[in-house]
């Protein structure tokens, strides 16, 4: 399959993936669930906002990517983006749709006259995400150096 070809059917995928599912899954879920989340001050139609928003710009790049020579500066800056518009998903998702939150998210659940505070601190995930997404992006500023150096003319290969 050529590169190009490969860029279609992986954008198709990611708008299936994350604005597909997300557009239909409010409508498969129970009432009384999305009740008790409606309850909670959960913002369900926000969070699944966010993350369509993020699969089309995913999409975007993973498509844009496909068509552009990997020795240019644009496939780097590309490659870069794609690689925040991962963090930026993770922010989202571990934020349940509150990136400030930075993965440190409170809810109030009132059942039957009694509140429950329920906290979720997985800022962990999120600073092992940072740390992910800067490995990634030099490893991708390193790939575009080489495919760079590859193509001088008159240079020996190692």
């Amino acid at each position: 399959m050529s590169k190009k070809a490969g860029a279609m059917v992986s954008a198709i995928l990611t708008l299936v993936v994350f604005v597909g599912v997300p557009y239909f899954l409010p409508q498969y879920l129970p009432p009384d669930l999305s009740e008790q989340l409606e309850g909670a001050g959960f913002d369900l139609e926000g969070l699944t906002t966010q993350v369509m928003a993020i699969g089309v710009a995913t999409a975007a790049l993973t498509l844009a990517g496909g068509f552009v020579d990997p020795r240019s500066v644009l496939s780097l800056v590309i490659r870069v983006l794609q690689a925040g518009s991962g963090l930026v998903f993770m922010l989202v998702l571990l934020g349940a749709g509150n990136i400030a939150g930075m993965g440190y998210t409170e809810f109030q659940v009132s059942v039957e006259g009694v509140t429950n505070l329920i906290t979720l601190d997985l800022r962990v995930f999120i600073q092992a995400s940072i740390i992910a997404v800067a490995l990634k992006v030099v490893q991708s500023i390193l790939e575009w150096r080489e495919a760079r150096m590859e193509e001088e003319p008159g240079r020996i290969s190692p």
